[in-house]
């Protein structure tokens, strides 16, 4: 029997070992993909922090039109309710709560804000509520 390790064997060896041409492309590679990965994942990021101040938002107006239309509620209960469940959450920054647009039957609840970014965006919401005013009969 020969104690010489066939051919093939030995290509197998010398490329595990980085005995070939292609020395330092894994790290060339890296480096090129890297950014881009990092650039789709703070997009990915991002996108989700909107759709949760965006959901955030959208709950506050709402649990105000339900307290504003709450049997005898006073005029500021809505907007009241509103503000104390957003800064509770702490998502949406430099909240704004309306009541404009309600009428005397209806309870209409607008937030607007902004998103906490981390990417150089400037993303606004605004999300609105209405509800009908409940009367005894």
């Amino acid at each position: 029997m020969s104690t010489r390790m066939p051919r093939w064997w030995r290509r197998r060896v010398r490329a595990a070992c980085g005995r070939s041409g292609d020395a330092g492309i894994s790290t060339l590679e890296f480096l090129l993909i890297a950014p881009a990965l990092l650039i789709i994942s703070l997009i990915v990021l991002q996108l989700g922090v909107f759709f949760l101040a965006s959901t955030a938002a959208h709950t506050a107006a709402r649990k105000g039109a339900q307290a504003g239309a709450a049997y005898q509620a006073r005029p500021g209960e809505g907007a009241a309710r509103a503000k104390q469940w957003l800064s509770a959450v702490d998502v949406v920054r430099g909240a704004r709560v309306s009541t404009a647009g309600s009428s005397g039957g209806r309870v209409r609840v607008t937030v607007t804000g902004h998103v906490m970014s981390f990417l150089p965006w400037d993303l606004r919401i605004q999300r609105s509520a209405e509800d009908t005013v409940e009367v005894n009969r």
